[in-house]
């Protein structure tokens, strides 16, 4: 229970951190405009507050995932992380206000059955 309780935590902060990145990065434009011939153009992207604070929920879920993993199975644990794609998918459409067509949600429906599928599995950690 204490696994999947922490990386529900941590895959929020990792959904939470792309929707920030992905506010951030819109404002910042097309990073595909400035070419080969200036890559530095890029690092612009890091005076836009929402890409920090991207970043910081992005570590947020980093630490936490890697503390889940001190203790549970990757064989448990990491299939756990597709959460974050149910949570991207809600934030998405209500914070970000994008379209999510039925197809989406149908794969979100088939994410969150393979995540319930995987959570009752109550090993969790396997012993020597």
């Amino acid at each position: 229970m204490r696994t999947l309780l922490v990386i529900a935590i941590a895959t929020f902060c990792a959904a939470s951190g792309d929707a920030f990145l992905s506010k951030g990065m819109k404002q910042f434009g097309d990073v595909s405009a400035f070419g080969l011939s200036e890559p530095w153009k890029i690092l612009g992207m890091f005076r836009n507050p929402w890409v920090w604070i991207g970043v910081s929920f992005a570590a947020g879920y980093f630490f936490l995932y890697t503390s889940a993993l001190s203790w549970s199975d990757l064989s448990y644990a990491q299939p756990l992380t597709a959460m974050s794609y149910i949570y991207a998918t809600l934030i998405a459409r209500y914070a970000l206000g994008e379209k999510v067509g039925p197809m989406r949600w149908l794969g979100v429906l088939a994410i969150v059955a393979g995540v319930v599928l995987i959570s009752q599995d109550k090993r969790g950690l396997t012993q020597p």
